[in-house]
């Protein structure tokens, strides 16, 4: 999610802090392991704009569990279009795992932008499915 990081302060709260966007946490004694963002600024729609656990819940049905509270709460909502993004730094498995909760691919694009591992954004391991080229 190195997109955040590349954002102003004031731009960053300006989105948390809009009406139509809902962040929550998924906490487990005392820490958040995990977080789901709903844009629903977007009239008619809800964007998953981030949803993810921490590498210690990954396959212990945590992630299952946060995607249908947001599944949950983006349709309790008068909208018409829940969709979100994904990207190849997003978990190898991510794609399949949004299919299997309903999800369905509807167009492929190419976006370039610099790798985060390069810049210190993220540590080298990040992504480890994904080389980092020199």
């Amino acid at each position: 999610w190195f997109s955040r990081l590349k954002m102003s302060d004031g731009d960053l709260s300006a989105i948390l802090g809009n009406p139509g966007v809902e962040v929550r946490a998924l906490v487990l004694n005392g820490q958040a392991e995990g977080l789901m963002e709903l844009d629903f600024r977007q009239g008619g729609a809800c964007e998953l704009a981030f949803l993810g656990v921490t590498s210690k819940l990954i396959g212990t049905g945590a992630g299952r569990f946060l995607m249908n509270e947001a599944i949950r709460c983006a349709w309790a909502r008068p909208i018409k279009l829940f969709h979100l993004h994904t990207c190849t730094l997003d978990h190898p498995h991510a794609l399949g795992f949004y299919i299997s909760c309903g999800f369905q691919p509807v167009r492929q694009q190419i976006e370039i932008d610099d790798d985060p591992r390069h810049n210190g954004d993220f540590p080298q391991t990040a992504g480890p499915h994904v080389p980092v080229f020199s």
